[in-house]
């Protein structure tokens, strides 16, 4: 099964932007329940950012990527 890589650009409470932010599956699924409120993710230089849910402002799904055999 192919794996879809999301990439988004994303407004933070603080007005900061971060472009070209890609992880697996679509935004919603990484905060389904009450217990996840963190979501580490790679921005396009493959360094790794940790995102609180509650500083997310606004997410603009830029590419929906398909990878994999």
């Amino acid at each position: 099964m192919k794996k879809k890589i999301h990439t988004y650009n994303i407004l933070l409470s603080n007005g900061e932007w971060l472009e070209n932010i890609r992880f697996e599956g679509p935004l919603e699924y990484h905060f389904s329940g009450v217990m996840v409120s963190l979501l580490p993710v790679q921005d396009a230089s493959g360094k790794t950012i940790v995102l609180n849910m509650y500083h997310i402002v606004k997410a603009e799904l830029l590419t929906v990527e398909e990878i994999g055999p």
